[in-house]
């Protein structure tokens, strides 16, 4: 019953208070404005027994309104998406590097857990072309320096 009284108490003197502030403003324009501010904040009285009734702390409510709205980070993605990332790189990688005249036996992708990708392998078909070319191209798809290592004959 305490409780009750108590809460009724602090939303009294709270609109007593705001009474006061809205009588005390001198220019009648601001007043919907703080009305609506301490309308707000009447609100928030309300619900702090409330909450303290049902034991919900700040920080409680913090968390639980990170974890609520919290999107799934890179480092989260599951195996499954990885695959289908690396797939889906690799397509594209591939569709371009033949739209420019290479010719592509297979590509790989690899992906690191945190979405980025930390290897491509490719086997070029009959030749390579020229190395500095492809070096500059690969650069353009993936806006990140790119390192080749040969292995093999080349022939240009």
């Amino acid at each position: 019953m305490e409780w009750i009284l108590s809460w009724v108490r602090s939303g009294l003197l709270f609109g007593v208070i705001s009474s006061v502030i809205l009588m005390l403003c001198p220019n009648k324009s601001y007043a919907k404005h703080i009305g609506l501010v301490v309308g707000l904040l009447f609100i928030l009285v309300m619900i702090h027994p409330v909450m303290e009734l049902l034991q919900i702390d700040e920080d409680t409510y913090i968390t639980y309104i990170k974890d609520f709205f919290a999107v799934s980070e890179p480092d989260l993605m599951s195996e499954q998406s990885l695959h289908l990332y690396e797939q889906s790189i690799a397509m594209q990688v591939k569709a371009a590097l033949m739209e420019s005249g290479y010719a592509i036996e297979e590509l790989t992708v690899d992906v690191a857990e945190d979405g980025n990708v930390s290897r491509v392998r490719i086997v070029f078909g009959d030749t390579m072309g020229d190395i500095g070319i492809l070096e500059q191209y690969l650069h353009e798809i993936f806006g990140q320096e790119v390192v080749i290592q040969y292995e093999g004959n080349r022939e240009s």
